[in-house]
This record gives C-alpha cells, sequence and structure tokens, in this order.
C-alpha cells in the first residue's frame, strides 16, 4: 500500500510544482491537477484515522467545510452559475482546508514525520534557488521597469507568480527558524536572510506590511490581564516595533521605493480604485438574497472570475463554466486608473472582496468560521499564528489567498508544525507511562518482599 507520506507529498507537489511540469512539456490541464490529488488525499486519510479525539478534530473542519460548500452550491443555484464554476471556485478557496484535513489525519512515526519534514523544506529552498538563478545567473527582467515581476521561482509564467514564490519562502523561513531548535542558529539565520533577499529581489514590497500587520494581530490576540500576558505582549511589541523600525531604515537606504504607497496622491486614487469594487458588485444586485449569497461563484472579482475562465477558456468553456459581467467591470475600473496597472496593493481583485462578491455575506461569515476553527484547533504557537494570519491580511490586497502554492504551503506548515507537537506529547506520554509502569513493579516488588519475610519470620 502507498503510504500516507508519499500520497501527502504528490497532493502538495501537484499544487507547488504544476508550473514548472508545464514549463517542460506537460500539457496545461497540469495546473489543475491538484484539483484532483488534495480532495483525493484528503478522503484517502480521513478514512484511516483511529485516534478518537482526531476524529472530533478533522470532522469539526470537516463540517465546516461542508457547510461552506452548501452555501456556494445556493449561491449557484441561485446565479444560474456553471457546475464547474462551484467546483472549481470552492476548491480555489478551499482546497488548503482539505490539504490540512489530509496532514492532521495521518498519525506518522516520528521516521516518517521527519522525512515529511524534509520534502516539505526541500520544496521551499528549491523556490529560492530557482528565483536567485533568475535573478543573478539568468537576469530576467534586466533593465525593465518592474523587474521584480519576472522572479517568480517555481511558479514560472503565473501572473502573481513573484508574490507567490517570496510569500511561500517567508513562511518557510519563519518554521524552519522557529521550529528547527536543534539547527545551528547561524543556519537558521541564514535561511531567513535568503528568505529575506529573495523578497527584495521580488521587489514585493507588500509583504512586509502584511506580515506586520498580521504579528500585530496576533499581538492583539494577546491582550490580557496577566503578568504573563502583558509579559508576552510587551515582547511582541518590541518586536514589531524593530521590524518597523527596519521598513523604515530600509526605504531610507537600500530600497527607497519600499514606503512608496503611503505618498498621498497613491493612498487616495488607490483607495478609490480599490472601494469601486463594492459599488460594481452591488450594481447587479437583483433581490436581497444577493447579498446573502453573492452573485455566484466565479462571478465577480476571485482568481476564477479575473483570471481563470479568461485563461483556460478553451478548456473550461466544454465543461459549461459560466461568466458574469462583474469580473470585466473590475478590469475597465483597473485599467482606467494610472495606479491600477502598476500596483497589486490597490486592485480590485483581492480575496475578500471575491469572497463577498461570489458567495454573499453567509459564504463570507462560513470562510471566516472554517479559519476560525483552523486557528483554534491546529495552530499549536504563535509563528503558526502568525502565518495563518498572513493569509487573511493578503485576502485585503490581491488573490494570494487563493494561489494554490502559497495556501496549500500555509496547510502544510500548519499540519507538519501540528503533528510535531503530537508526536512530542505522544512520546512523553510513552516516556510517563514507562516510569509508572517502573514505579508499580517497584512497588509490586517491595510488597512481594514484605510478604515473603512476614511469612519466613
Amino acid at each position: 500500500m502507498v503510504k500516507n507520506s508519499v500520497i501527502l507529498l504528490l497532493a502538495f507537489a501537484s499544487a507547488f510544482l504544476p508550473r514548472v511540469l508545464d514549463a517542460v512539456g506537460f500539457p496545461s490541464v497540469v495546473n489543475f491537477a491538484h484539483f484532483v490529488f488534495i480532495p483525493l488525499a484528503g478522503i484517502f486519510t480521513f478514512l484511516q484515522i483511529r485516534s478518537k479525539i482526531r476524529v472530533q478534530m478533522a470532522l469539526e473542519l470537516l463540517t465546516a467545510l461542508l457547510v461552506l460548500l452548501a452555501i456556494v452550491i445556493f449561491s449557484a443555484l441561485l446565479n444560474k452559475a456553471g457546475v464547474a464554476n462551484v467546483f472549481l471556485d470552492y476548491m480555489l478557496r478551499a482546497e488548503w482546508f482539505i490539504f490540512l484535513l489530509a496532514m492532521i489525519s495521518i498519525t506518522p512515526t516520528e521516521k516518517s514525520l521527519r522525512r515529511l519534514r524534509f520534502w516539505f523544506l526541500s520544496f521551499a529552498f528549491i523556490n529560492i534557488f530557482f528565483a536567485f538563478v533568475q535573478k543573478f545567473i539568468l537576469r530576467w527582467g534586466e533593465g525593465q521597469p518592474a523587474a521584480g515581476d519576472f522572479i517568480t521561482g517555481v511558479f514560472l509564467g503565473q501572473g502573481a507568480g513573484c508574490d507567490v514564490s517570496s510569500g511561500v519562502s517567508i513562511i518557510f523561513a519563519i518554521y524552519y527558524f522557529t521550529s528547527s531548535k536543534k539547527s545551528p542558529l547561524w543556519i537558521r539565520i541564514a535561511v531567513a536572510v535568503f528568505a529575506i533577499i529573495h523578497l527584495f529581489i521580488t521587489d514585493a514590497k507588500s509583504h512586509l506590511l502584511v506580515f506586520l500587520v498580521a504579528l500585530i494581530l496576533v499581538m492583539l490576540t494577546k491582550l490580557k490581564l496577566t503578568n504573563k500576558s502583558i509579559t508576552l505582549f510587551l515582547k511582541y511589541l518590541v518586536l514589531a516595533t524593530l521590524f518597523l523600525g527596519g521598513i523604515h531604515l530600509a526605504s531610507q537606504t537600500v530600497a527607497p521605493s519600499l514606503l512608496a504607497f503611503s505618498r498621498e496622491d497613491q493612498m487616495q486614487d488607490g483607495l478609490d480604485l480599490k472601494f469601486s469594487i463594492f459599488s460594481i458588485v452591488t450594481s447587479h444586485y437583483q433581490s436581497p438574497l444577493n447579498l446573502l449569497f453573492g452573485l455566484g461563484p466565479g462571478h465577480t472579482v476571485g482568481r476564477l472570475g479575473g483570471w481563470i475562465l479568461r485563461d483556460y477558456a478553451s478548456l473550461l468553456e466544454p465543461l459549461g463554466v459560466t461568466k458574469f459581467p462583474a469580473s470585466q467591470e473590475a478590469w475597465d475600473a483597473v485599467w482606467s486608473t494610472w495606479i491600477g496597472p502598476r500596483s497589486r496593493l490597490w486592485s480590485p481583485f483581492f480575496g475578500w472582496a471575491g469572497i463577498w462578491g461570489d458567495w454573499g455575506l453567509f459564504g463570507l461569515a462560513a470562510f471566516i468560521y472554517v479559519m476560525f476553527v483552523a486557528w483554534r484547533r491546529f495552530c499549536v504557537d504563535d509563528a503558526c499564528r502568525v502565518i495563518l494570519m498572513s493569509v487573511a491580511v493578503f485576502g485585503f490586497i490581491f488573490t494570494q489567498m487563493e494561489e494554490p502554492g502559497y495556501v496549500i504551503s500555509v496547510a502544510a506548515i500548519l499540519g507538519l508544525r501540528w503533528q510535531e507537537v503530537q508526536l512530542a506529547k505522544r512520546s512523553r506520554d510513552q516516556q510517563l507511562q514507562l516510569i509508572y509502569n517502573s514505579n508499580s513493579q517497584l512497588e509490586l516488588n517491595f510488597k512481594l518482599t514484605i510478604t515473603s519475610a512476614t511469612i519466613i519470620f
């Protein structure tokens, strides 16, 4: 039988490496392979759960996902969206939770978990290696106005490949630095430095803002009137201050364009463009139900409506996909401004707007609940919380929360870290049980000795 760890690695690779496979000659349908591999991995591993506690946790996440699916289906029926729209839109936003479900459903040995960790980190390092080769050897984008957009790592030919690639490097660096306690400090620092260099060569300035905001939001969850909580909050406050100071210093020295988005002219025009999506979507409402269930999956400004239905029309039109005018109207708004084509930060195509536009307020609430389950059940430390929170913050900027390469990497890290903690608990419980058994045996031997002595005398 194929091992669970191999199934998870194949599922992860199907979302992480399809652009590389496409570039070396595989048919373009390979870009959709993860929509098949990841649900199969989720079903296969879920059916093998034996631990009662794992079943309860998995069922909580699965129930939240099924509620979300029911809302998406109702939205599609209300707006006459195609069946393919339902499947693709749901998978784009929920498949990383399905992968997380697969990750927490297995009960790995220490050896298999270590192997899984090795391969996940190897994928991340390959991504950094590709980016460095593209920048410093192949010199892609050299002399171009937006040279960083050409540095895409393993996400070749992808519109937001530079953002996805550098974002993946940052979250894996956070995971490696905080969890690899046995690795020498200089190696952990080196990995973090390489990830930061990767971020700068892709010119992904918004990532610094994203992770700073994510860190601050996690800090705010620590606000409790206890000495321990106050100390922890102050520690994070110092860290956030140093981070912000570093961003300001970089903007005054090596990266003068780092805080360009904060200029008054950009802020005003950018906010006008970003908020235009709300008037575009609501202008198509035909009943109060649209407010609750949206305009239908793939019909507004998600990744499906904004790009996939257009870029893969020849593959998807025979499947009966449906389009809606709101998507094109949002593109018209982008191209009618000077800032739209120049900055993804102010784009009306962003994750939370897409969820609200496609699925309405009920869909938005259901998706937030799924994230809450992941936060409460599977974020075992603050590094995991910052990484998960980064997805939520990215949702206010662009479509990163629908980029499989990024969000499935997030799910891999959350699942991996959760499994590491569970394995440590099992090991500790086994040691305590051995000690208890040993003490019980000593006590029994002592009683037998006393009894024998009493009989003799």
